[in-house]
Order: structure tokens, then C-alpha cells, then sequence
């Protein structure tokens, strides 16, 4: 199969193959800038191919079915051109044997954008193809009825209408350019995590019960030294006690008509449900830090009593001088409560304002650069789950569910530092439905998801220490 059109096409792409061909073989050059330009070209170069590769096909396409459809004629003994293929239709119709024609793959308009660029084959081509499209208009032109052929009458200014040139605007155009709907992508509602409640120990919540309850050993025995042979031995009975966490439920709800769960190219349901977990997570986080015990709520660490309380009065807090308040207690924590501290929870604006801190030189208290040499603190580039960085080894662990409203003013925020493992978080398995005969009367749906958990923070209250004090003012701008 041949014909000019494809011809002309297949000795483009010849001459843009040996081309490349030469490229690749050139030497690499030295210089990385140059050897970068040399490798965009060469991918301009094939990508310009692969143009070429759509239209050959295209064209061939076209060709087959050209000569299909003169077999066809010559076999019902129809009339055909010098080629045996259909002669060319009269007037300016837009049929395949045409440049522009629907099957062409080409574009009259596009073309003469591509005129006004700067060089290149696209220019070329463009160029070409408008050449031939004016030269059949004016071979076409010809054929056509006096009437239908313009006269200068005709082309004066003043006759002709006056219109507004198509756009994207509705109404000009605009509607033939419909938004595109990226459903599966949807924007979700922005919600904290649940930063502490995972730094906890964290377990599966037992059935049948409205209370977990742990006997605790209030004194313990005691060992001394046996003063002497047949002395008397240490003897201190043990006391105990018991530390429990009532059950408490966190629960949700969303109705919404039936049509849009039917309707809904996406599951409809499955959004909802998605939205109603991460707001299960976030209230749940800070039932762990603020939970009062009352009205349904779990006893949280920041009411807990027992804990390690530690004061920072500071009009002009520096991070030099919050770092005594949070030692202090990293210590009480090791010497009451007899366990390390595993997290310092503070509020991402402190922390960020940590971060703009400097020392006399102008260097950041805050080590940036993770070496911990003469810092305070050392930033963690591959924050996880909250961690963002360390002071004295102990992880940093941001927490926006922290309560701001604290303290005489109520512009307060809350540091706790302290052994998380020592408080037990007990939760069963998230549980949805979807009931439709509450609702059915209007054609409605509700969905629900619930669970049922327990917190015992108060195993260990003195392995927790909390900062609290004008010095934790929420900083401006942060």
C-alpha cells in the first residue's frame, strides 16, 4: 500500500530514526549540563516519532479502507479514479479523501497555532498540511455552482455577522468542555489522629462486661538485713487495692436519602463511614488526655490525681528555660514512679515554636541537622505516628488534640512526660450498620458506627508528669 501522504510520512520518520541513530552514537559529553540538553533532545526527537508512528497507522488505516471500498465499486462495476478508488466528492465536504477529514487525526485550527511556534517539524508539518488543505479548497472551488462562489459583495466588511469567537465560556462553547468528576479522590474532612491513645498499651476489650477492674498491691512486703544469727527477719504484710475502668461508648450517626446510596457512582455509604472513623479516632485520643470520668467519659491523664505536678511560670518563656520544667519531670517520673519515660507529649505549636528558638550565635537550639551536638533537642526527619524529634533520648511526640484553654487566662496548653506503657487502653472492634426501616417512611437510610472501650490510666499515676504554667501560654503565630 503507498500513496504520497504516506510516503512523505515514512520518509519523515526515516530521517528522524537515522537521526537519533547518530545522537546515541555521538560521545557522551563531559559536562553534565550539556549531557542533560543532549538527552532532552534525543527525547524530543523520539517522542516526535512516536507522533509519526499514530499518524502512519492512522494513514494506513485510511488507505485500507480507500481501496476496500474500490474493490467494492469495480465489483459492482461503479465508477472509480485512475486508481481504482472513488472519485473525489464535489464541494468542501469533510470526508476521509480530505487533510483535515474526521478519520485525518489532524486539526485545521491546531495547525495554525503551530505555525506561529518557533521552528521545529511540527512547525513544518503544520505548514505543509495547510498548504495542501488551500490548494484542494481552490481545486474544489471550481466545481462549485456560481452561486455558492464568493463575490467581493459577498466578503465586504459590513456584511458580515459579528460574532463572539467560541471559548470555554458556557453558553459560547463552554458546555462542549463538561468539568471532569474525580470522585474516587475526594477531598476528606481534616481530623487529628490518635497520637497518645497509641503510645499507650493498647488491648482487645473483653466481652460481657461494663467494667475492668485490677487488683493493685497498695504496701508491699519488705528485706532487710538479719541483724544477727536467730535475729528477727523484715515482716510487713501486704496491702492492696484496685484501679478500674468503667466501659464507655463512642458512637455516631449519619442519615441520608436512599437515593444517593443507590445512585452514587462510588459507595456512598463508604465515605460516610470513613468520615465517622476518623472522628471515632480523634475523640478518642482525647478521651485518653482529657476524659473528666464523668457524663460517659473515661478518666483521662490530664485529670488524673497522682501524677507528678510540674510548674513553668514564665512571661517570657525561652526553650532553653522550658527544658529545667520538662527534666524535672523526666525525673520525678524515674523516681516516683519507678519507670523511664517513653514520650514527651506536648502541642505541635510548641514544638514548632521550639524549632524558631536560637542561642546567643544565632544557631538553632533545636539540632536540624539530627547530630545532637550542643542542642537541646534533635529534630526527626522521618517523623512517624506523631514522633517528631527527641530531648535527652526520650521521643518528641506531637499531639493537636492537647487542650489550649487551660490555666487562668484559658490560653494554656498541657506537656506530659511519661511511661505511656503503664497505661492500659482497652478497645473492642470497631462496629458499623446500616438501618433501614428506622427511616423508610421517606425513603431514608441511617449508618452507625460504634465501639466500646475502657482506659486505666491511673495504673501508675506517678510514672506521668505534667507541666502546666504561664510559661505554656500557646505562643502567637503558631
Amino acid at each position: 500500500m503507498s500513496s504520497p501522504q504516506l510516503d512523505a510520512l515514512n520518509a519523515r520518520r526515516a530521517n528522524l530514526q537515522a537521526e537519533i541513530d547518530a545522537r546515541i552514537d555521538e560521545p557522551v559529553p563531559a559536562n553534565r549540563a550539556a549531557a542533560a540538553r543532549a538527552n532532552a533532545e534525543i527525547q524530543e526527537l523520539v517522542d516526535e516519532v512516536k507522533s509519526l508512528d499514530a499518524r502512519i497507522q492512522t494513514t494506513e488505516t485510511q488507505e485500507r479502507r480507500r481501496d476496500a471500498d474500490a474493490a467494492a465499486r469495480s465489483r459492482l462495476g461503479q465508477d472509480t479514479d485512475d486508481q481504482g478508488r472513488a472519485p473525489a466528492r464535489r464541494g468542501f465536504g469533510r470526508g476521509a479523501d480530505t487533510v483535515y477529514g474526521r478519520t485525518s487525526g489532524e486539526s485545521y485550527f491546531r495547525d495554525l497555532v503551530a505555525v506561529s511556534l518557533n521552528g521545529g517539524a511540527m512547525q513544518h508539518d503544520a505548514i505543509r498540511r495547510l498548504n495542501e488543505h488551500a490548494q484542494m479548497v481552490e481545486r474544489a472551488s471550481g466545481d462549485l455552482p456560481k452561486e455558492f462562489r464568493a463575490t467581493p459583495l459577498r466578503m465586504a466588511a459590513g456584511s458580515l455577522e459579528q460574532r463572539v469567537n467560541p471559548n470555554r465560556t458556557d453558553g459560547q462553547g463552554g458546555n462542549f468542555v463538561p468539568p471532569l468528576w474525580l470522585i474516587d479522590e475526594y477531598v476528606s474532612l481534616l481530623r487529628n489522629g490518635r497520637a497518645t491513645a497509641d503510645l499507650c498499651s493498647v488491648r482487645e476489650l473483653p466481652p460481657g462486661t461494663d467494667s475492668i477492674n485490677l487488683p493493685k498491691v497498695a504496701t508491699g512486703t519488705t528485706t532487710a538485713i538479719q541483724t544477727a544469727d536467730a535475729a528477727a527477719v523484715s515482716s510487713t504484710d501486704m496491702t492492696d487495692a484496685n484501679v478500674s475502668g468503667p466501659v464507655r461508648t463512642i458512637a455516631g450517626q449519619q442519615d441520608f436519602a436512599l437515593q444517593l446510596l443507590d445512585q452514587s457512582p462510588i459507595n456512598f455509604d463508604e465515605v460516610l463511614f470513613r468520615d465517622l472513623l476518623a472522628d471515632y479516632n480523634a475523640q478518642l485520643d482525647t478521651q485518653v488526655l482529657s476524659g473528666t470520668g464523668a457524663s460517659g467519659q473515661v478518666g483521662g491523664l490530664l485529670p488524673m490525681s497522682g501524677t507528678n505536678a510540674v510548674t513553668y511560670t514564665d512571661a517570657t518563656p525561652t526553650l532553653g528555660e522550658l527544658l529545667v520544667p520538662i527534666a524535672q519531670g523526666m525525673s520525678q517520673a524515674i523516681k516516683n514512679g519507678k519507670r523511664p519515660p517513653t514520650a514527651i507529649v506536648m502541642h505541635p505549636s510548641i514544638w514548632n515554636w521550639a524549632l524558631t528558638q536560637l542561642d546567643t550565635t544565632g544557631r538553632p537550639l533545636v539540632d536540624l541537622n539530627s547530630n545532637g551536638l550542643s542542642s537541646i533537642a534533635v529534630l526527626n526527619e522521618n517523623a512517624l505516628s506523631g514522633v517528631v524529634g527527641s530531648m535527652g533520648g526520650v521521643p518528641i511526640v506531637v499531639d493537636a488534640n492537647l487542650p489550649t484553654n487551660l490555666g487562668a487566662g484559658t490560653n494554656e496548653s498541657r506537656i506530659i512526660v511519661g511511661a505511656y506503657p503503664e497505661a492500659y487502653l482497652y478497645e473492642g472492634a470497631v462496629r458499623t450498620r446500616v438501618l433501614q426501616e428506622v427511616l423508610s417512611g421517606t425513603l431514608q437510610v441511617r449508618v452507625q458506627l460504634f465501639n466500646y472501650l475502657a482506659f486505666i490510666g491511673n495504673r501508675r499515676p506517678s510514672a506521668f508528669s505534667v507541666v502546666s504554667g504561664t510559661g505554656l501560654i500557646m505562643p502567637t503565630g503558631f
